[in-house]
């Protein structure tokens, strides 16, 4: 029997742990027509995107911008359903659940390491309730990406994106 309010609040979390854990095992997960791709695929060309004269959110989608650095064969993977291996840094989270996260080449594109470029990382947005935090392993996300060049405030933030519907760990 649990005595304490602290052992109550830790055996809470771990309930919520393994509920999550029980939905994204239990899940059916279909995706038409996946494509694997690789983070070095993603960034195999020169990038340097030019500031926006606006401080607001500034999304560039428009394809001819895009065809101006982007080789053609990787925008065609804008808006379609993917795998991809890399690592997991968390921007935004709730305890071990994950909502938000960069999907980063290695484990030395943290604020101790080297920055990756600008098309060296793919910003995650998970669907449903979050992924389990996975640190320093490797892991393979399921999703659909985005391309689109998106600058928050006068800083840019990201040209990858992804709408999470599944982590697996490992997978390399």
């Amino acid at each position: 029997m649990l005595k304490g309010r602290s052992e109550r609040i830790v055996m809470k979390s771990l309930i919520k742990l393994l509920a999550l854990a029980a939905t994204v095992v239990s899940a059916p997960f279909a995706i038409a027509e996946e494509m694997t791709i690789n983070l070095s695929d993603l960034s195999a060309f020169e990038y340097q995107p030019e500031v926006p004269e606006s401080e607001d959110r500034v999304v560039r989608s428009d394809k001819d911008y895009l065809l101006s650095f982007l080789p053609e064969e990787i925008l065609k993977l804008d808006k379609k359903s993917i795998s991809i291996t890399g690592y997991m840094m968390p921007i935004k989270s709730d305890g071990q659940v994950v909502q938000e996260f960069l999907l980063v080449p290695n484990t030395m594109a943290c604020c101790y390491g080297v920055m990756p470029s600008y098309n060296e990382f793919i910003y995650v947005k998970m669907s449903g309730a979050g992924a389990l935090a996975i640190d320093n392993v490797p892991i393979t996300l399921y999703g659909k990406l985005s391309i689109e060049e998106t600058w928050e405030n006068g800083f840019f933030s990201h040209l990858y994106e992804i709408r999470g519907q599944k982590v697996e760990i490992g997978k390399f």
